[in-house]
């Protein structure tokens, strides 16, 4: 009894596989940032033209980390704003959602709606934990009357770090 399920079991975990890899990744950054988006943007790069980062790009020299996690959490709306841009290799991923205005992105929407912003926080990671939550919250225009906002940062070194702060 046990060898005639193997076969059917195989064959549903490999066909579940290749349905799985066919999906794709809807948080994947595929067009690329143009010159004219570097002129308005001061210290973006031009992506590669298939998306991404070019390879002298990689490793956070855009906006200086490679992964930026914001959530924010208002008194009557948890995960009120929460924004994720990761570089992965020469692959970015974006994804923005503003549950108060019923906005939600991902890809390149995610990337268009959020590049010029993570262009103008200029992070680094000597600033303090004050300093940056100060430039997030005037950068992405967030409500000074948050009960909770969470920052990760992974700096091109590799250095993660986590900012908080709690209600105004």
């Amino acid at each position: 009894m046990i060898n005639k399920k193997f076969p059917v079991a195989a064959g549903f975990l490999f066909s579940s596989i290749l349905l799985l890899g066919a999906c794709g990744n809807d948080e994947q950054v595929t067009e690329p940032v143009t010159e004219e988006a570097s002129e308005t943007n001061d210290g973006v790069e031009d992506a590669n033209p298939e998306g991404g980062l070019a390879e002298e790009n990689i490793g956070g020299e855009v906006f200086g980390f490679t992964d930026f996690e914001l959530d924010v959490d208002y008194p009557d709306q948890d995960d009120a704003l929460t924004v994720s841009y990761e570089e992965i290799k020469d692959q970015v991923e974006a994804e923005y959602e503003d549950k108060i205005s019923n906005e939600t992105l991902a890809g390149n929407e995610a990337f268009d709606k959020i590049e010029p912003l993570l262009a103008e926080l200029e992070l680094t990671e000597d600033m303090s934990e004050e300093d940056v939550i100060s430039k997030v919250t005037e950068v992405f225009n967030i409500d000074s009357n948050f009960e909770s906002i969470e920052i990760e940062v992974t700096y091109p070194e590799g250095t993660d770090k986590e900012y908080q702060a709690s209600g105004n």
